[in-house]
This record gives C-alpha cells, sequence and structure tokens, in this order.
C-alpha cells in the first residue's frame, strides 16, 4: 500500500500499470501463420514442429495445442521443415538456413546462401544443403564439412535432388540439353562415379517434379514418372486425363505420395513392386505419415484425411494397399475449413491415435480420435481487413449505458418502477446500481494460448460489448469478441486453387475477398457485404451477412470485369439489402440488386475517384444525372507519372460516420474554424528528389495544398481525420525517420458563438465547388522508430483529443497525443523567421497551453499500450467508440492480434468500472434510512412535548 502511495506522487511514473493491472482489460494473442511444413520427432513426442508462411518456427503441445515456443525466424516463407538429431533444420524461400533446438526453440546455427534452398537432406550426423549450383555438407553444430560444385557435372549443369544411400550420397543434376548426371559421393563429399542417366528433369512450367526420399517423381502431359535417384529402373503411368493434375505436397511418408485434378485424388507407391496406384478417391485428399512406437522400415502405415462432407481419416498399409475403415472427424467439414493440407498422425503408446490437420483456412486442428480437442485460427495471422460493431442495437445501448451521468439522468424513471413494483427492489439493486451483468454467451471458444481479460465484463458494461469482424486472406470471415477475443461465429468463403495469394490492395479481384460494413459501423443496424473471390465450380458472389449471427441474408452472382465497389445512399429505415453501385474497367454502371432505383434518385449527386498505381494517374467520375445513367463520366484527372513521380500512398479521413467538433477553442476564447471536407483525399508520390504530398477535393480535382519533402523516401504510412494529415516517412540523407503533420482551417473570422449554438438559417448545405481554399499550417517532427501501420482513436462526439496509434518496428505499440502533433505550436525565439511565419489569426494565445515546438519526439514508456508483450508484424490498426467519450477501442493486428482500451485524456467522465457502486448507493441508503428514522422520532418526541 505504501509502495503505490509513493508512486502515486511521482508525475512521471503516475500514468504507468503495475503487473497485476496488465490484462484487466486488453488481451493479446501470438500465432504463427499458414503452415507450410509439420515435422515430428520422437525426442518429443509430445510436441508438434511446424513452419509457416510468416517466416515463424513454433512448437506446439500434441494435448491442447498451445506454443511451447515460437521464434519469428524471418521475414520470408518457410519452405522446409526437417527434424534433425534433437532439433530441426529449417529453410526459407530465399536461402536462411537455421538450426533449432528442439526442447527450448533456441538457435544453434544459420547460414544465409542468398539464394533458394531447393531440399535439406538428413543424414546421420549432418545435413545437405542443395542448391542450383552447389551442395555443401554441415553437421549439427553448423560446421562446414565438405562442398560440390554443380560444374563438376557439367558446365550448365544444375542440381535437382540429394538422396542419402548405403553408404553416401547421391546427386541428381540437369542438363540444359537434355538428360541427367548422377553423382554418387562417399561421407567426406568425394565423388565416387559419375553416371549419365536416361530420364531428364523437364524444365516447362507445364511439368512439375517433387523429390521423395531417394526417388524422383515428374508429373508432365498426363504421364506420372517416378525415377530412382541413386540408380536403378523408372516407372511411368499414364493418367486417366491428359492435364489438371497437380503433386500433393511430400510429408515424410516413405513410398507414398498423391496427385490430385482439384476433385479427385490418386495415391500412389513406389518401391520393389513398381509405381502402383493404391486407391483413388473421389474427392480431395491429403497422405501424411503415421510415427508410432512401432516404426520400423519396412511396415510403418500412412494416413488419408478428407474434409468432404465431414472429415474422416483413413489408415492404410502402403505394402498390401489395405485400408482400415475411416474414422469420422465430428465438427470439421469442408464448408467450414477447406479442403485438407497437411498431415501428420501419432500413435502413442496406449495404441490411441492423435492428429495434426491443415487446411484451407489456414487452420491448424488436433484431432484425438474422432474428436477435434484444439483449433488454432491461424487464418487469424493474416487479415487484410478489420472493423468493429457494437453487438446491440441503439436502444440496448441507451438501456446499457452504465456511466453516472447516465444513472443520475435515469433515477426518476427507476424511482417510478419500483413504487409500481415494490418486491423488485432486491433485482434492481443488482442490475442497474451495481454496474454488473450476467455473461449471456458462455461457452464460446477460445484460442490456444488466449486468456480472458479478467475485468472483461466490466469493460462490456461501459458499451464496449462489440463484435471485432476480420477478414483474411484464407479467404476467412471472423467474428471476435472485442473484449475477450471469443470466437463468435466464422465462414469460410473458398477460394479457386489455381489462384495464387494476392497481396492487400483496393481493387476488386476475382481471387480477392472484400468486406464492408453498410451503413456504416455507426449505424444500430448495418449489414455486413461480402464479396467471395471465385472458386473452381462458382464465380465471384456479393452476400449481405447479419454481422451479429454470420447468416447470409441474402447473396447474388458477381458481374464480369468489375473494378469498384461503392455503396449507393439508402434512405429506407428498415434496410434488408444495401443497394450497390458496380463500376466496371470502362466505367459502366451496374447495380445489385439489379435495377436498383437508389442509382437513378442520387444520379448527378454521386462522384467516385481511382488512384490508379500502375499507370500513376488520379482520376475523378461523376454519375451523370439521366434516367438510367450507364457509364461515369470523367471530370478530372491528375497525371503524376508524366512528372517522373510515383504513388507510394493514399488516405481519406478516418471516422467519418461519428461525430466530431468542427471548430477549435483557442485560450482567449476566440473560435478557429476547422476545415471539414468528407471528400478530402490525401496522396503521396516519390520522385528522385524526394516525397510529394498531394491534398486534394475528390468531387473537383481541385488542388487543396502540396508538399514537398527532399530527400524524403518510403516506406510512407498515412493518418487523416478530421482537418488534419500525419505522414510518416524515412529520411536517408539525414539517416533518422520523420512525421510531417499537416493541419487545414478555415479563412473565416469569429463571428461569435451564435452560429455554433443555433447554427444558421435556410439551407445548410453547400456545394463542393463552392467551399474556399484553406489554410494550411504545417509542422516536421523527428521520431526515433519506423513504422508499420498507423490508426487513430476514435469517440463518439469527437471532443477528446485524438491519439495517433503507432505499431513500431520494435514491436511495440505506442500513441501520441494530436497536441503534441500540433503545427500551431510556437516556434523558440532563436528560430529564423522565415519558419516563425504564421498567420496572427491562428497563432497561440499567452493563456492557451501549448508546448514551445521541439523537433525530437521521444517515445515514452507510460504510452507503450502492449507492456510487454511484443506484438510482431502489425500490419493494421482498427478502432471504435465506446458509450464513455473518454474511451476508445483499439484492435491491431498482424502476426499478433491486441486488444486494449485506451483513454487518450484519462477517464474524465465516469468512475473506474471497477469502482465500489455497492458500498456508494448502500452508504447513500444507510444515511437515508437514519435520516429518517431519526426525524420520525424527532417529530414523535417534539409531539409528545407539547401535549404536556
Amino acid at each position: 500500500m505504501w509502495r503505490r502511495i509513493q508512486l502515486a506522487l511521482l508525475p512521471s511514473l503516475s500514468l504507468a500499470l503495475f503487473a497485476d493491472e496488465v490484462g484487466q482489460y486488453d488481451w493479446s494473442l501470438k500465432q504463427i501463420g499458414k503452415p507450410t511444413a509439420l515435422a515430428f520427432s520422437g525426442e518429443n513426442p509430445d510436441s508438434i514442429y511446424a513452419a509457416t508462411q510468416s517466416g515463424v518456427v513454433a512448437s506446439m503441445s500434441m494435448q491442447d495445442g498451445s506454443l511451447q515456443w515460437r521464434r519469428v525466424a524471418s521475414t520470408e516463407p518457410m519452405a522446409l521443415l526437417r527434424p534433425a538429431g534433437r532439433g530441426l533444420i529449417s529453410a526459407t524461400d530465399t536461402g536462411l538456413v537455421q538450426a533449432w533446438k528442439g526442447a527450448a526453440g533456441d538457435l544453434s546455427w544459420q547460414k544465409d546462401f542468398g539464394e533458394k534452398v531447393l531440399d535439406l537432406v538428413v543424414l546421420s550426423s549432418s545435413v545437405l544443403v542443395l542448391r542450383d549450383k552447389e551442395v555443401e555438407a554441415r553437421n549439427l553444430a553448423g560446421k562446414s564439412e565438405w562442398m560440390v560444385s554443380s560444374k563438376d557435372a557439367g558446365a550448365q549443369a544444375r542440381y535437382v535432388a540429394a538422396a542419402a544411400s548405403k553408404d553416401g550420397v547421391c546427386l541428381l543434376a540437369s542438363l540444359p540439353a537434355g538428360g541427367s548426371i548422377l553423382q554418387k559421393l562417399d561421407l567426406n563429399g568425394k565423388v565416387l562415379e559419375k553416371v549419365e542417366v536416361e530420364f531428364s528433369v523437364p524444365q516447362s512450367p507445364e511439368a512439375e517434379y517433387m523429390v521423395m526420399d531417394a526417388h524422383l517423381a515428374v508429373l508432365k502431359d498426363g504421364t506420372l514418372s517416378v525415377h530412382p535417384i541413386c540408380g536403378g529402373g523408372s516407372e511411368t503411368m499414364e493418367l486417366p486425363q491428359k492435364s489438371g493434375w497437380r503433386l500433393q505436397p511430400w510429408q515424410q511418408t516413405k513410398g507414398v505420395f498423391a496427385i490430385t485434378d482439384g476433385a479427385t485424388t490418386s495415391v500412389f507407391s513406389f518401391g520393389s513392386k513398381g509405381l502402383r496406384q493404391l486407391k483413388n478417391l473421389d474427392q480431395m485428399a491429403v497422405v501424411g505419415p503415421v510415427f508410432g512406437v512401432s516404426d520400423d522400415e519396412t511396415g510403418q502405415l500412412v494416413a488419408l484425411a478428407m474434409a468432404q462432407p465431414q472429415a474422416q481419416i483413413q489408415l492404410m498399409d502402403p505394402a498390401s494397399g489395405n485400408v482400415q475403415p475411416a474414422v469420422k472427424i465430428a465438427g470439421y467439414t469442408a464448408a467450414e475449413r477447406g479442403e485438407c493440407q497437411l498431415l501428420l498422425v501419432h500413435e502413442t503408446r496406449s495404441g490411441e491415435h492423435r492428429a495434426v490437420m491443415s487446411a484451407a483456412d489456414h487452420s491448424l486442428a488436433g484431432i484425438q480420435s474422432s474428436k477435434v480437442s484444439w483449433v488454432r485460427e491461424e487464418g487469424l495471422a493474416s487479415i487484410r481487413q478489420a472493423d468493429l460493431y457494437s453487438r446491440h442495437t441503439l436502444a440496448d445501448k441507451r438501456s446499457e449505458d452504465k456511466s453516472l451521468g447516465a444513472q443520475l439522468a435515469n433515477i426518476p424513471g427507476h424511482l417510478a418502477e419500483l413504487l409500481k413494483a415494490p418486491f423488485e427492489i432486491l433485482n434492481y439493486v443488482s442490475s442497474v446500481i451495481m454496474a454488473r451483468r450476467q455473461r449471456k454467451d458462455g461457452g464460446l471458444p477460445l484460442m490456444p494460448d488466449a486468456v480472458i481479460p479478467f475485468s472483461s465484463e466490466e469493460l462490456r458494461d461501459f458499451g464496449a460489448d462489440k463484435l471485432i469482424l476480420a477478414l483474411s486472406s484464407a479467404p476467412k470471415l471472423f467474428a471476435l469478441q472485442a473484449t475477450t477475443s471469443e470466437v463468435v461465429w466464422t465462414k469460410y468463403l473458398g477460394i479457386d486453387p489455381k489462384c495464387s495469394e494476392q497481396k492487400p490492395g483496393t481493387g476488386i479481384d476475382p481471387c480477392t475477398a472484400w468486406m464492408q460494413l453498410l451503413p456504416s459501423s455507426a449505424s444500430p443496424h448495418a449489414e455486413l457485404v461480402v464479396i467471395a473471390p471465385k472458386t473452381a465450380t462458382k464465380p465471384q458472389k456479393v452476400m449481405w451477412m447479419d454481422p451479429l449471427t454470420g447468416k447470409v441474408l441474402h447473396e447474388e452472382s458477381m458481374p464480369n470485369d468489375i473494378t469498384a465497389v461503392t455503396p449507393l445512399p439508402h434512405k429506407g429505415k428498415n434496410l434488408v439489402t444495401h443497394p450497390l453501385l458496380l463500376i466496371d474497367s470502362k466505367g459502366g454502371l451496374q447495380t445489385l440488386p439489379k435495377d436498383a432505383t437508389e442509382l437513378q434518385e442520387a444520379a448527378g449527386n454521386l462522384f467516385h475517384y481511382e488512384v490508379d498505381t500502375v499507370n500513376q494517374v488520379i482520376k475523378g467520375f461523376a454519375v451523370p444525372k439521366a434516367k438510367r445513367p450507364s457509364k461515369l463520366m470523367a471530370t478530372w484527372n491528375m497525371e503524376v507519372g508524366s512528372l517522373g513521380e510515383r504513388i507510394l500512398a493514399a488516405a481519406t479521413p478516418q471516422h467519418r460516420h461519428w461525430d466530431h467538433v468542427p471548430v477549435h477553442i483557442k485560450g482567449d476564447a476566440s473560435i478557429l474554424y476547422k476545415y471539414i471536407n468528407p471528400n478530402f483525399l490525401a496522396v503521396v508520390s516519390e520522385d528522385k528528389n524526394g516525397l510529394n504530398l498531394y491534398m486534394l477535393d475528390a468531387v473537383t480535382g481541385h488542388l487543396l495544398h502540396q508538399s514537398q519533402v527532399a530527400g524524403g523516401a518510403g516506406p510512407v504510412h498515412l493518418a487523416a481525420c478530421d482537418n488534419w494529415v500525419v505522414m510518416h516517412y524515412q529520411n536517408p540523407k539525414k539517416t533518422r525517420f520523420e512525421m510531417l503533420v499537416t493541419e487545414f482551417f478555415q479563412a473565416k473570422a469569429d463571428d461569435g458563438p451564435w452560429e455554433i449554438l443555433f447554427g444558421k438559417q435556410g439551407v445548410q448545405t453547400r456545394s463542393a465547388h463552392q467551399l474556399e481554399r484553406p489554410v494550411p499550417l504545417q509542422q516536421t517532427y523527428i521520431v526515433p522508430a519506423g513504422v508499420t501501420a498507423m490508426g487513430v482513436t476514435a469517440t463518439l462526439k469527437g471532443i477528446t483529443p485524438r491519439s495517433i496509434i503507432l505499431a513500431l518496428t520494435t514491436d511495440h505499440l505506442t500513441r501520441i497525443s494530436k497536441d503534441i502533433l500540433n503545427p500551431r505550436r510556437p516556434y523558440p525565439s532563436m528560430t529564423p523567421n522565415d519558419k516563425k511565419s504564421l498567420p496572427s489569426q491562428f497563432a497561440p494565445t499567452k493563456d492557451e497551453p501549448l508546448a514551445p515546438y521541439t523537433a525530437q519526439i521521444p517515445w515514452r514508456h507510460t504510452e507503450m499500450l502492449n507492456y510487454y508483450h511484443a506484438l510482431h508484424r502489425v500490419t493494421g490498426i482498427a478502432s471504435s467508440p465506446t458509450a464513455l467519450e473518454s474511451t476508445s477501442l483499439v484492435f491491431a493486428y498482424g502476426l499478433d492480434l491486441f486488444f486494449t482500451p485506451m483513454q487518450s485524456a484519462k477517464a474524465y467522465d465516469v468512475l473506474s468500472p471497477g469502482f465500489n457502486y455497492l458500498l456508494l448507493y448502500g452508504s447513500v441508503g444507510v444515511v437515508v434510512v437514519v435520516w429518517a428514522t431519526i426525524s420520525m422520532f424527532a417529530s414523535r418526541k417534539m409531539l409528545q412535548d407539547r401535549w404536556k
């Protein structure tokens, strides 16, 4: 207690939290990303190892899926993972090879080869690193033992495969003119034999090959061939169809592999009996090894996993081809998770089977017998879009407002209710006065390692009961309870396997999903509009969903060649299907639902803009006034490419659907009018001299302001809100990071508070063509670190000073108050006069608490939102208001997830959520009872005294 009193007296530490307060309202979730390889080691039978597309190597518990250790090893995807001794060997797509200790995850050694590593072949006490031009052998401690160059096989030869033999190593090199060279080496790297083999590895893009132990499988033109790397006879088999086949990923299943055409799967074995087809399945399937206590070289079983319509696992004996009865997995279907991708099965000493299986939705599931025991939703590691939506309607929000002011305002109504129902006093005290409520949705699934904040219910009572709606690149939709991270509902959208993975962008792509809350997240009722990517059998479709339950309310097919989607204004109160305006590549207009009348009603008042990063052009369009407008009309364009510039980023004002304060009150009570323009557009381009920041009106195309940053370079991050823009960039010449803040005001004199309080008489709307040019104020600040994402806090009325949320490259999440990034901060007296030039109307007054300008902005440890939890690769930040004006909800997503409530100006409008309401109202009640009792006795005694 004394320690708390001492720390409370120190102003510099007054914002810090105690260790027991971390996790009171916030939560974080560590993830690994989409699995690309799984491995199992007999040294740690209770662990499963995974390498992921996010460059992560991790160890998880087979029992509950919790992380035992995780190493974010690289920014590039992991391609290979091999168990070696008591550890692991991994390799990225770019050639970074790393060795890890299996028990603790410590890095033993690493080597960056600077080129793609084709394979890692683990020998008894060393590992072969196979590349195009060289093969290097390193012992498990990382020391190089020997190296062989492909020039020994031929002048233009390149290595394609390596395998271990009984007494050495076999290397297979491909020649550009055709044919292959086989080299046999001893364990010391000495070439014992070099022979030319009959088969060759095809180099055409239609063909693919895969190395499986000491064999090479080649698939080309409907022909499947298996060639032994260390010599022997080759096998060839004609497939029923000539095209569409592809090799399934091989997972150390000795002598067994599978191919698929997207609809069927064929399982093959190769060995002493040649190439045989073991099983043909009428669906997608994956083959995985079975590790157990009775493993031997001749009789190891393999497992088959299928997900349609319900997941099932079968064990197969490759020698005889016999298949055990399928075990159906309850609660695991292809409709929910997509097709199976990777599979490992572990047989325990008791004979029980535990399986780990990854699916197309990037999830990783642990299966025990016939039940799913745990699931890691790793699709959350690739979120592309996120938004927060209230789980209650506006009426529910008002009835559940637990702030002190709202309670006092509702006291007369509550008293009337109490007079009508005296027997409900106890329920009233427990439900209203104590500001507590019971959870209505218990039993929601949690991710492994997730911990519910111990005061999450108190936070929900103050308007934080919201859903986090997230769309991942899997693609899959997630709805998470904001205060606890519980999964409320999910929906897998599916994707065509031929679609390559797309990077986040703003355009509508057939292989990319898109979502938006309409009308907005601020509305008491909104629909989640989702554009699903095309699948192998179905084109793109548009779905209108209930964001609270994930139920599809309506769906329609998406027309072809659509490049942009924008919502149409809808005036109806009972919204069922929010109309959409679709724009094709030629500017043609279509609507969904078809022939929606909203397009005709809004014709002439709808505008559209495009930021073309391919042609380096910014274009503006308008929907012409017509009965049935069919094509956009070009209104303006800005070609920055002709100036030698390249567009880096663009941003529009955030939180436009929430309220804001249109003025700034100075210290002398005079007013500055903010330039609030909902059509504001900020664009950043780069040329040989540095960066250019353009501020445009997206309706008229007028250039409102332009700033040139000499020496500036990317990466660039933009945040715009209300009347200001903040840009974070790198300055290589000065070897530092900088932030440029630009704020806009109206060139308008203070006419007093009359118009603000009562508004102007007559029409309030103004055309964008009638807006005057704003007055820009600008300053530059130096910050200590780089940024991966930026966000802005949001409150209901916009009264609380906003804060800029920064995700740093140092794995921190911090905030900077907009009051610090204020271009009106006065310059010191020794500053040159050209920098001190500021219109007197906008100059700060003596009574205004503005700190003098200092270029350096240090990070404050007390402003770090994630405390001691490192957040890796944050790619986006979403924020949303609560019922309290002082509090904003912040959700950061990337490889890791993090949620926290944030108070930019402390909690000035409410008592602490942990405040003892029972003691407060109880003591007031006791005082009232004592007062009433004493008054009664006093009046009775006074009456008796008068009768004497």
